[in-house]
């Protein structure tokens, strides 16, 4: 973590994060590239200790931030402290897109979260906030899921009725059966130009097949399957799969998966494909020329034209698709768990989950 000197840091207006999909505290974003957490001490130590093997994995960690705030007719409005390196662009404090609050549909859980810790904020304390890297602060129109992964969600910092809670949600919900619960969900749909938006409330009434169902309707883009973006989180998971079965230092008691990738579709490129080459950007333009010229004659011939400008299109949707693991506010080190065995259940419940994600996802492309 960096060291800061009060002098090389500027005081900017922090907002709801509009695409906070799970959480129980306001995420807030500083700059379009870093967005904000409520500190705790665990987090801290696991992105200051975090294994090589799995930076590829999380996001990445800015360091520390002192949030404030102030109430404006009853409207909390908060700022933050932060340090120049964050600030490498001085107009980007001033550059966070508001529109995000209009697009219809999306539901804003961060300012939901907001709502239930008006108190917190009662005495005006400022408090410490974590810097993390904005995972879809360049996607222009983000589809965002948050998988709670694991069997069971006590940890070794878990209260009798606490866990008693918890262990009452795995048993009726999905994390109980298959590892896996949703929390959360933004997905765009170009059609209608609207959000569909799905919280934890919603993700404890899915059983087994209404999931199955979420995760397919997730990657459908324009009534149809996009296997290149099935097929890339399969990949990615694959590599975590591998990596969590490996390192030896952390469990990840509470833990979310967080996939993601921009759902902008050109959709002038439906309405006539003809002109497509004109309207779609040039990367579009270039990859379906491509696959265009480097196809068999034959598939060239009766129209096939289209075609491959869709698959271009939908292989473009890749681009910018990844999975990530988030929330370490439990995480704790092996050489420090107190029942060791209770550490080993949970790892082979995540294991568990992540394995049945992976086969969720496989059944929907027959890889």
């Amino acid at each position: 973590m960096k060291t800061v000197c009060k002098a090389d840091t500027q005081t900017v207006k922090a907002k709801p994060f509009v695409h906070q999909v799970g959480g129980r505290t306001s995420m807030l974003v500083i700059t379009p590239e870093t967005i904000c957490k409520l500190y705790t001490k665990r987090e801290v130590q696991f992105y200051e200790n975090i294994p090589e093997i799995l930076k590829a994995f999380t996001p990445q960690y800015k360091g520390l931030v002192t949030v404030k705030c102030s109430k404006e007719e009853d409207k909390l409005t908060f700022y933050a402290e932060v340090p120049g390196y964050i600030l490498w662009n001085k107009d980007h404090q001033n550059n966070i897109d508001d529109c995000d609050a209009l697009k219809l549909g999306l539901d804003n859980w961060s300012r939901t979260c907001e709502k239930g810790y008006r108190d917190f904020w009662a005495d005006s304390t400022d408090h410490n906030y974590i810097m993390l890297e904005n995972l879809v602060g360049s996607l222009r129109m983000p589809c965002i899921l948050d998988l709670k992964l694991g069997t069971k969600q006590t940890g070794d910092d878990t209260s009798e009725k606490d866990r008693k809670l918890r262990e009452f949600r795995s048993a009726h919900s999905t994390s109980g059966s298959l590892g896996i619960r949703l929390t959360g969900m933004h997905m765009y749909q170009s059609e209608s130009n609207t959000y569909l938006s799905h919280n934890k409330f919603y993700g404890w009434t899915l059983d087994d097949s209404g999931l199955r169902q979420v995760l397919r309707q997730f990657f459908n883009r324009s009534h149809m399957l996009n296997v290149h973006l099935v097929a890339r989180m399969i990949s990615k998971l694959r590599r975590l799969r591998l990596v969590l079965s490996t390192q030896d230092k952390f469990y990840f008691f509470g833990s979310s998966l967080l996939l993601f990738y921009d759902g902008y579709i050109d959709t002038a490129l439906h309405l006539d494909h003809s002109k497509s080459a004109h309207r779609c950007s040039d990367r579009m333009s270039k990859q379906s020329e491509h696959l265009y010229e480097h196809a068999p004659r034959d598939q060239k011939d009766g129209g096939k034209r289209e075609a491959f400008e869709m698959e271009a299109i939908l292989q473009s949707q890749c681009d910018a698709a990844d999975a990530r693991l988030i929330d370490f506010g439990r995480a704790v080190q092996k050489s420090e768990m107190k029942e060791r065995s209770l550490g080993v259940e949970f790892e082979e419940g995540l294991l568990f989950g992540l394995d049945n994600l992976i086969c969720i996802l496989q059944s929907m492309v027959c890889i």
